[in-house]
């Protein structure tokens, strides 16, 4: 008689959203960076756990989550937040299937709403100009270092972490490796004058900090802690407050650079994409606002083109 290898679909105990949420986790830590584990931790543990965490996840069908999602949606949360907790335990159940604790993906079929998912910053240019004037000038140095790296299109996290390591400053360049960035691709990027000259200041004091002439270890470090700053909303509010600017999102530096060099500064997409470290320029498209002149000069363009043509008939 030959014995059958016993799979965990055979397996008579259950496995529940909650286990296979903490196995997910601990095999995506080392491959995410550690605020995006955080984050879906979070939406988990909030929108998720209290409802279906101790069912067996093969008991859960369509249905279920397909009211989830309903229910969130009539809660009030965004579509794209929603998206995004469908999405968490989507991935679960992908990573379910190749563990063969089961072998279907309820989450394939649960619908969202359409959604625009273009990215506004719907402030006058003159006020994303004094967004950006006001970062340049922010009086508070290491914040306004770390504001003005924001405005080279990076990431909070991105400049959060980066070392020492990452940096060339004979070369002008800095390096974003997969592990920091939400592309989880090495990137690569030249240095504005001004980014440059603030590096190469801090290169400087960290020599001396040091006393020795390579510093390792991280660039931004908060002296209280001695290790990355975490959260910028104090001195990013003191800022808007300072400047007398809307109350927006930090993270929305990427929005504001997008909007403003797209359509005000009208520089190619392509190139403005690769600044915001996006690994398609469909991601970048989002940020471009229609003109209603556009359709009116693309027709006028087509007439002018042929005018000559009908005008000797």
């Amino acid at each position: 008689m030959t014995n059958t290898p016993t799979t965990a679909t055979d397996q008579k105990e259950p496995i529940t959203l909650n286990e296979l949420f903490e196995e997910y986790i601990e095999l995506i830590r080392p491959l995410q960076s550690g605020q995006t584990v955080r984050v879906k931790i979070s939406a988990y543990n909030k929108h998720i756990k209290p409802l279906y965490g101790d069912s067996d996840i093969k008991i859960l069908k369509y249905k279920d989550y397909q009211t989830l999602v309903n229910n969130l949606l009539d809660s009030g949360l965004k579509p794209k937040t929603v998206r995004n907790i469908k999405d968490i335990i989507q991935v679960m159940y992908k990573m379910a299937i190749k563990l063969e604790y089961t072998d279907k993906n309820p989450l394939l079929d649960v619908e969202l709403p359409k959604y625009d998912n273009r990215r506004y910053f719907t402030y006058s240019t003159e006020i994303q100009k004094k967004f950006i004037a006001s970062i340049l000038v922010f009086e508070e140095a290491i914040y306004s270092d770390i504001f003005i790296f924001l405005l080279h299109g990076r990431r909070l996290s991105e400049v959060l972490l980066i070392e020492w390591e990452m940096i060339d400053l004979e070369q002008r360049l800095y390096h974003i490796p997969a592990r920091i960035n939400k592309a989880k691709q090495n990137m690569t990027y030249k240095m504005t004058d001004l980014l440059f000259q603030i590096l190469y200041n801090r290169y400087f004091r960290a020599q001396i900090k040091q006393d020795t002439k390579y510093p390792t270890g991280y660039i931004f470090v908060n002296p209280n802690t001695n290790r990355p700053y975490v959260d910028m909303r104090k001195p990013w509010k003191r800022l808007l407050k300072g400047a007398d600017l809307p109350k927006v999102h930090i993270h929305d530096i990427r929005h504001l650079i997008g909007t403003y060099t797209i359509n005000t500064l009208e520089l190619p997409v392509e190139k403005v994409s690769q600044a915001l470290g996006h690994t398609s320029i469909e991601i970048t498209q989002r940020y471009i606002t229609p003109k209603p002149e556009n359709a009116r000069e693309v027709a006028q363009s087509m007439f002018s083109s042929v005018e000559r043509l009908y005008e000797h008939e």
